[in-house]
C-alpha cells in the first residue's frame, strides 16, 4: 500500500510524494550439511519475511538440501560446496527440510523449517 505525502512549498505550491511501503530486510541463515544431518536441524522463520539460506556441505559424501513444501531445492553439493536460496515464506507452520541426493523423494535425513508469525 502507498502512502501519499502532502507538502506545503513556499505556500502557493503543493508538493505530492508517493511513499512506497519499506521492504523488509532479508535475514541470511547458515545451514551446514554433515554426513549425519543439518547442523542445525531446526530453522525458525517469519511468514512473509525474505530469507537467505546459505547451505554448505561439510560432510564428504553429496548432499542436497530442500523445503519442498516451499519448492526449494538446492543442487547436488559436492564436499565443501555451497549454494544460497532466497525466498519469503508465504504460509506457517512446520514442514520437512531434507537431503535427498537421489532426487527421488527419500531423505537421507531430515530437519524442520518452522514458519511463525510471532516475532
Amino acid at each position: 500500500m502507498k502512502q501519499m505525502i502532502k507538502m506545503a512549498v513556499s505556500g502557493a505550491i503543493t508538493l505530492m510524494v508517493s511513499m512506497a511501503p519499506a521492504q523488509a530486510a532479508s535475514r541470511t541463515i547458515s545451514v551446514s550439511i554433515t554426513d549425519h544431518g543439518f547442523v542445525p536441524n531446526q530453522i525458525i522463520a517469519l511468514v512473509n519475511q525474505p530469507v537467505q539460506v546459505k547451505v554448505t556441505n561439510q560432510g564428504h559424501k553429496v548432499h542436497q538440501f530442500s523445503i519442498p513444501n516451499f519448492r526449494i531445492y538446492t543442487e547436488r553439493l559436492s564436499p565443501g560446496q555451497s549454494s544460497t536460496a532466497g525466498f519469503s515464506p508465504w504460509t506457517t507452520g512446520r514442514f520437512q527440510m531434507m537431503s535427498d541426493p537421489s532426487g527421488q523423494g527419500k531423505a537421507e535425513f531430515s530437519g524442520t523449517f518452522i514458519v511463525t508469525d510471532q516475532k
